[in-house]
């Protein structure tokens, strides 16, 4: 009897020491990756792993990196890598314990009846259905670094957006004060020569038009900035110095660099193809045989000598599933179909936008030298009635309007400029490279990694 209980109590304590391996063709259960241990991580850990050996990032660049939303994006890269793991398991071999306990009817008798054993699982050939799964999981990491990549440069656009509206402001405020100063320096003289009849109501009227004009163009860029700091407080960038240098000609090489430069989004639907073609390969040989080797021992622990052993081949060959199979290749062969239908249009889309930046860059130049030539011409008139209004050939509201116009004229040419940088960071978001913008791709794919 001490022998029997002593024989039980080995395959209880061998039944909780193995491990639990997934057989072959157990499903993947892609929610218990998503609770992995990998995916509990705190945020200082996972800070850590993303800046180590990376002393070259841009502090700023750091900063935007800290966010939830890219801290979680970043911790699908580590699920994703999991996965890999989980998915080469099931070629390891597969070690069980079992054991049973309870009561046996035996010849008109009930008895106390124990038996355990153990069962051994391991994989010959599946004719490569493993092996595709596991090159699927290896670009699905791809697919996660590029969402991550990706996730940077929306938050990065963020930021520089922000920091360009700053500067906007300042050039506006700037032009507003010299402009107000004007007006306010005249306003009496102007006053009074309106009072004497000297001036007309119609000329007051054209000036007070170009200072409302002015003070609109000066509080909607202040409310622009405003809302632009807040932003830039959320990501601690709050020095006026932390401004990131925006590149103006970088993507006039666009045309010339296209071959060559990898453009994150276009990559990402071609990874997501090349998972969907692994998958293909995955279906087309699950109806190959499926071979392991396949090893039980059992035994009676109430009669130890009652034992059974088996050491053989496990051969299953699919016959019929009902269509299962061939729909899910279906399927698969649909999405790649709509994918390379979305890179097509993808294509076209940023081809669309070079060109369309090419036109207004164009069209920006022709302004911008006409509104250079009328700031000079302006320049001009306001000093020649300057000297008129000391000979008594002007009105002070001429002088006044001139100058007042000269500074509307140089709000015009940063507005211009303005949009030229709007339309430049609209073409870099729709090849998907803003961090061109700032010549850190580099770094941000180093942060992926």
């Amino acid at each position: 009897m001490l022998v029997r209980s002593f024989a039980f109590s080995f395959f209880i304590i061998l039944i909780g020491c193995t491990p639990k391996l997934p057989f072959f063709n157990e499903p993947i259960n892609q929610a218990e990756i998503n609770t992995d241990e990998s995916m509990s991580l705190n945020e200082e850990k996972i800070l850590e792993h993303q800046n180590e050996g990376k002393e070259s990032i841009d502090p700023r660049l750091k900063r935007i990196s800290e966010a939830p939303s890219l801290l979680a994006s970043y911790k699908k890269i580590k699920a994703a890598k999991k996965n890999i793991s989980i998915v080469q398991s099931q070629s390891e071999p597969n070690l069980s314990a079992i054991s049973n306990i309870g009561p046996k009817l035996d010849n008109d008798e009930v008895e106390l009846d124990a038996s355990g054993g153990v069962s051994l699982t391991q994989l010959i050939n599946d004719g490569g259905a493993l092996n595709a799964m596991t090159e699927a999981a290896k670009l699905n990491v791809k697919v996660a670094k590029l969402d991550y990549i990706q996730s940077v440069n929306a938050e990065l656009m963020k930021v520089l957006r922000a920091e360009q509206t700053i500067l906007n402001f300042y050039k506006i405020e700037k032009i507003y004060k010299e402009q107000l100063a004007v007006y306010n320096e005249n306003l009496p003289l102007i006053k009074t020569a309106a009072k004497a009849n000297i001036i007309s109501k119609t000329d007051i009227l054209k000036l007070e038009q170009l200072k409302l004009k002015s003070e609109e163009a000066f509080l909607t860029s202040k409310t622009a900035a405003d809302a632009a700091n807040l932003l830039r407080r959320k990501y601690k960038l709050t020095i006026e110095n932390e401004f990131f240098e925006v590149d103006l000609e970088k993507w006039k090489s666009f045309e010339s660099l296209s071959t060559e430069t990898i453009f994150f989004e276009l990559e990402l639907i071609e990874t997501q193809i090349s998972i969907l073609e692994k998958d293909i390969e995955a279906i087309d040989a699950s109806y190959s045989p499926y071979v392991a080797l396949a090893g039980t021992a059992t035994a009676d622990i109430i009669d130890i000598d009652n034992s059974l052993g088996f050491l053989g081949l496990n051969i299953t060959l699919p016959v019929k599933d009902g269509g299962k199979r061939n729909f899910q290749r279906q399927e698969k062969t649909m999405q790649i179909e709509a994918l390379r239908n979305q890179k097509e249009d993808l294509t076209l889309l940023q081809k669309t936008a070079f060109e369309s930046l090419k036109t207004f860059d164009v069209i920006y130049k022709m302004r911008s030298k006409l509104l250079i030539e009328q700031i000079s011409n302006s320049k001009i008139i306001a000093e020649d009635l300057e000297l008129k209004l000391r000979a008594g050939a002007a009105s002070v509201i001429d002088l006044a309007t001139e100058k007042m116009n000269f500074y509307d004229l140089r709000s015009q040419k940063v507005a211009l400029e303005y949009q030229l940088l709007i339309e430049i960071m609209n073409f870099h978001q729709a090849v998907g490279r803003q961090c061109d913008l700032t010549k850190l791709c580099d770094q941000i794919e180093s942060l992926s990694n």
